[in-house]
């Protein structure tokens, strides 16, 4: 048996069939998928790529065609493999060319969003810098890697980076610098060229982690970050396609968390509520979510603990085909643990433990 380690990857193929991937403690990736729509999971088979040293949760996401693709980023080096078929077999581990052949520091996997066309781009931050790869054509082939920079006045960017499309089509990208704020790129219009970096500071703390955002149902995104202070902090696009957010709100942290740590994470119940998750200090999963598609959101949950809790890792979160949510993390016992929702949008099962490799 070995210990699995970090936070999974999650993430529906083009028939909406569920595949995950994650770490062990050694470096080694393994794979399980849902056997039939909605209905059943294969075991944890051997994924590994030919890497060795330290490792970072993988990036997976879907092409425009429904085929997924997954990053990796280990020993300076970004891998990438992706299914050959909808559904149906990967074609392998290759290695991605860096910005410079000279060139070092992929410290996480990149941040995935598909363009309007559906040509998925990968953002990355490298030595304090955000690049970005964009495939050449739908589902085929990768353009040259095309640099942000650095913001002005910014000590850095520290990544790692989350992007996604909003409502009108467009693609916005966040990351975290070293100093704690918090700094966003986006494009114009939809399959337009990106904008230049736009500010958006800090709560009045020090942010700490991977932003994430979601669609909410009228098309608004949903930007989640965690402070140094392990409260969690909101902002939302106040209408679709105008550039305007609402400014920093605090969500807290729930008491005896002990704080939050790693990144949250989303997804959209049925109804279009979107549903958070986010790992406390305890170890124990904390959950929250809109009280009414796009309007709202309710208190803390009571803390869900996996038999295996302790972990301290993000867990990740997402629609099986019939909408109902899936939820995985790995606990302090090394083992994988599952939830789902019994029904479309309303009550949760018991977990389940899928093992260790």
């Amino acid at each position: 048996m070995t210990s699995l380690f970090g936070a999974p990857a999650l993430a529906a193929s083009g028939d909406g069939r569920l595949e995950l991937f994650v770490f062990d403690i050694e470096g080694n990736l393994w794979h399980m998928y849902q056997t039939a729509w909605s209905d059943g999971w294969s075991a944890l088979g051997a994924f590994s790529g030919p890497w060795s040293g330290p490792i970072w949760p993988a990036a997976l996401a879907p092409s425009g065609d429904g085929r997924l693709e997954a990053f990796v980023s280990a020993e300076d080096v970004l891998w990438h493999n992706y299914q050959t078929i909808w559904s149906n077999g990967w074609d392998g581990w290759s290695s991605m060319p860096t910005p410079e052949p000279d060139f070092e520091g992929v410290p996480y996997a990149p941040g995935l969003a598909a363009d309007a066309n559906g040509e998925v781009m990968a953002f990355l931050v490298m030595l304090g810098s955000m690049w970005r790869l964009q495939q050449a054509a739908w589902s085929d082939g990768w353009q040259n890697w095309q640099p942000h920079g650095t913001p002005s006045g910014s000590p850095g960017l520290l990544g790692p980076v989350t992007a996604g499309r909003s409502g009108d089509g467009r693609v916005e990208v966040f990351v975290v610098d070293l100093g704690g704020t918090l700094w966003n790129i986006r494009q114009t219009a939809p399959g337009s060229p990106f904008s230049g970096w736009n500010d958006f500071g800090s709560p009045g703390v020090t942010l700490a982690d991977r932003p994430a955002l979601a669609r909410s149902a009228d098309g608004r995104l949903e930007l989640f970050v965690t402070g140094q202070d392990g409260s969690l902090y909101h902002q939302w696009e106040t209408a679709v396609g105008t550039f305007t957010w609402s400014g920093w709100m605090s969500m807290g942290n729930p008491a005896g968390a002990g704080g939050l740590v790693d990144h949250p994470v989303l997804a959209a119940s049925a109804d279009g509520r979107l549903e958070l998750f986010i790992t406390g200090s305890d170890g124990n999963v904390w959950h929250m979510w809109q009280m009414a598609a796009s309007n709202g959101w309710s208190d803390w949950d009571p803390a869900r603990p996996p038999p295996g809790a302790g972990g301290a890792a993000a867990p990740d979160v997402a629609p099986s085909g019939d909408r109902r949510l899936e939820l995985f993390v790995v606990g302090a016992d090394g083992n994988l643990w599952h939830q789902w929702q019994t029904a479309a949008s309303n009550g949760w099962s018991d977990w389940v433990s899928c093992g260790q490799p």
